[in-house]
């Protein structure tokens, strides 16, 4: 099992309001999360960091090894939850943190098995050699426009609200997230991404980089830049995990 990322602030940003945690275990288990922070200030970096630790701390906790596949659903469930608390909480304890909210993608892997949470439009994509497909849904006002058949993929690239996210951790008492089951086969890359990649980087393009490279450090490091060359309006991140 091996596992890289990389987060960068973009060309426009005056912070990265992006985290990441990877943790791969010694029996076989990989724990993954990518967070997307938004609010004023500092509330955004805030909000992304006690999501991602919050969420770590609670996958970690729980034991996953040998668990079945519902099992581990439920071990992520109650992470996007206790991550949801955390935030919610802080942003209910400051006028400054006020309305402050994350994204979440996250992963438990067990061998080829991965499950997959995720809350907004960070997303988690399967690299196949130069083949890819997202493997979840985004929660956003753009995403259900073309889900709706009232825009088309191509100009949904292009639509002046494509950031305007419909659930974000943090925002409610409650959060209700998406749950996704897959089997990772050998050659294959798990990548989970912020939309400051997959924003203004085809899904094509992200699939010939990482397909092209010879290291996980390499992807990243190409897939940011990439971002960068086509604008870097957003903090950019990437994770590549393969078992």
């Amino acid at each position: 099992m091996n596992a890289y990322g990389k987060t960068d602030k973009g060309l426009v940003r005056a912070s990265n309001q992006d985290t990441f945690r990877i943790d791969i275990t010694g029996d076989e288990l990989g724990f993954l999360v990518l967070c997307d922070g938004m609010g004023g200030a500092r509330a955004g970096n805030i909000a992304s960091a006690r999501a991602a630790d919050r969420f770590m701390e609670q996958v970690r906790a729980a034991d996953a090894g040998g668990k079945d596949t519902d099992a581990l659903s439920r071990i992520l469930e109650q992470a996007v939850t206790q991550a949801n608390a955390e935030v919610f909480r802080l942003a209910e304890s400051s006028p400054e943190y006020k309305g402050m909210g994350t994204t979440l993608v996250g992963a438990v892997c067990a061998g080829d098995r991965v499950v997959l949470a995720n809350v907004g439009d960070s997303r988690a994509y399967v690299v196949d050699g130069d083949s890819i497909a997202q493997m979840t849904e985004d929660h956003s006002v753009v995403a259900e426009l073309v889900r709706a058949g009232r825009l088309s993929e191509e100009d949904a690239r292009h639509y002046p609200g494509r950031n305007l996210i419909t659930r974000a951790v943090g925002v409610e008492e409650e959060v209700e997230a998406d749950y996704y089951e897959i089997k990772l086969h050998e050659g294959q890359t798990l990548l989970l991404c912020s939309d400051g990649l997959s924003g203004p980087v085809t899904d094509r393009e992200i699939a010939a980089i990482v397909a092209q490279a010879a290291s996980q450090e390499e992807a990243c490091d190409r897939l940011i830049a990439r971002a960068c060359d086509a604008g870097g309006n957003d903090n950019i991140t990437v994770v590549l995990y393969t078992k």
